[in-house]
């Protein structure tokens, strides 16, 4: 008999929980990992602001047969981890029953909504990806949208720009409050190609806009740049610094402004600044059916490198 229970951070054993978790990893075609070593996860599991906010577990006596976590970074929306649930060996069942334990979750806790992301997917991924989201989908959620993740080499940019009004002038985001910008920031992406974020509520576009612009994380502020005319936001971008590089964390204008080459301007005048700051390579994600986005950022340089594709449940 399989039982599941649910538990905090305060309640894992986090030694069990790396090592089953290393095992899962070296048994299971999955490209995005919570470490490499059990050392590396158990100190994942152990970090307050790395380890998720609830897990599933599933077991026959004492034996740990599998186990799901989600994140609630936001009031509206919670996170379930990429490419889970994690089941040796592989039951569509036990995995069909921890999804839906992580989607209890997110209702006891009063939230509209679970999202996971299968990262760093490629062709070689592809089958498996497939399995998890039969998974998914059997356990009540739905297939949502693919993104393509591409990057460009900083160091060898080198694209000319052409020059805006006079009318116009480029000033650092660190002058500008999220209150200011919020207004220009939801009408560029809800006039847009961006269809996640257009079927959003505006409760979790706030949030999720307030988590991209936040300024406690770690951001090249000579490259994070807001485009004015007048007293009015044209257009922004922000450049957050990851452990894989710089990385674009939100490029738009306003619809009025748009089809005069000003995303082309900002973005390339921030892919300066960061390459001048000794940044290797730019990073980003964009919904793999928003050609304009695309034909943008391949003009500039990036190149499609993996992707990823989404599932949800809303209530």
């Amino acid at each position: 008999m399989v039982n599941f229970t649910k538990h905090s951070r305060e309640s894992i054993d986090v030694a069990e929980l790396a090592a089953f978790t290393y095992r899962a990893y070296s048994q299971l075609p999955i490209p995005f990992k919570y470490g490499e070593t059990p050392e590396e996860i158990a100190a994942f599991l152990s970090h307050p602001f790395n380890c998720p906010d609830f897990m599933a577990l599933a077991r026959a006596g004492n034996t740990l047969l599998g186990w799901a976590g989600v994140y609630h970074w936001t009031d509206s929306q919670a996170y379930f981890l990429s490419w889970h649930p994690l089941v040796l060996p592989p039951n569509p069942d036990i995995s069909q029953q921890l999804v839906r334990e992580c989607i209890q979750y997110t209702v006891a806790s009063g939230r509209q909504r679970m999202e996971v992301f299968l990262m760093n997917l490629t062709a070689a991924y592809q089958d498996y990806a497939a399995q998890c989201g039969a998974i998914y989908q059997a356990a009540g959620m739905t297939r949502g949208y693919e993104w393509r993740f591409m990057e460009a080499d900083l160091q060898q940019f080198d694209v000319s720009l052409r020059d805006v009004p006079d009318t116009m002038i480029l000033r650092p985001l660190t002058e500008v409050t999220n209150d200011a910008l919020w207004p220009s920031y939801d009408a560029a992406f809800s006039h847009g190609s961006d269809r996640r974020y257009i079927q959003q509520s505006e409760a979790t576009r706030r949030e999720s806009f307030e988590d991209f612009f936040s300024r406690k994380v770690c951001y090249d502020a000579d490259a994070s740049l807001v485009l004015f005319e007048g007293a009015t936001i044209v257009g922004f971008v922000k450049i957050d610094i990851i452990a894989e590089g710089a990385y674009v964390h939100g490029i738009g204008v306003i619809p009025a402004y748009r089809r005069r080459g000003l995303a082309r301007y900002i973005l390339g005048t921030s892919m300066r600044r960061a390459a001048a700051n000794h940044h290797q390579k730019l990073l980003l994600e964009v919904d793999s059916e928003n050609q304009a986005a695309l034909g943008l950022y391949q003009s500039l340089g990036f190149q499609s490198v993996k992707g990823s594709v989404s599932y949800i449940w809303e209530k």
